[in-house]
């Protein structure tokens, strides 16, 4: 092996070991900042809790038995898979330390960071009222709508 060999391969693991840009949630907002900053070819590492990301706005298709979960989920890995210089992981942040610039996930690992792009997405809002849940279920997740499928399939049979 060359010593140029050496130092690119140096400087490879420390731009993995701490990417120039993580971004913490790979929704809409997450994937479009990680599309961007790999086409600039910026070390960027994208974390999320789940491994694929969900077009939301055709959740009520998957709640109403019209499409399956699968038209409406795909994989984060075969989104960014074009963009050499971004990473993802599969996992949670659980805790941010600004002065040290790392992020702690769910399973312990540390990851460092130079800029921090937070991209966690919403839940639902009653605006004050939450005893509207049980009248109006939230439709975030494919748990939610196959939730609502199911009691909409069974009323029906009834």
């Amino acid at each position: 092996m060359t010593s140029r060999e050496i130092l690119t391969n140096l400087a490879d693991r420390r731009s993995r070991a701490c990417p120039e840009v993580l971004v913490s949630g790979a929704g809409f907002g997450g994937l479009e900042v990680a599309k961007a900053l790999g086409r600039a070819g910026i070390e960027t590492t994208v974390i999320d809790r789940r491994n694929h990301h969900l077009f939301q706005p055709l959740l009520y298709q998957v709640a109403t038995a019209a499409l399956s979960a699968t038209d409406v989920a795909e994989p984060i890995r075969r989104i960014l898979r074009r963009r050499k210089s971004v990473r993802v992981l599969f996992g949670e942040v659980t805790e941010i330390d600004t002065a040290a610039r790392t992020v702690r996930m769910t399973c312990g690992e540390r990851i460092g960071y130079r800029y921090l792009v937070l991209a966690s997405g919403a839940g639902h809002g009653y605006f004050g009222h939450d005893e509207w849940a049980q009248w109006a279920p939230g439709l975030k997740t494919i748990e939610d709508a196959r939730h609502i499928r199911s009691q909409l399939l069974l009323t029906f049979e009834r």
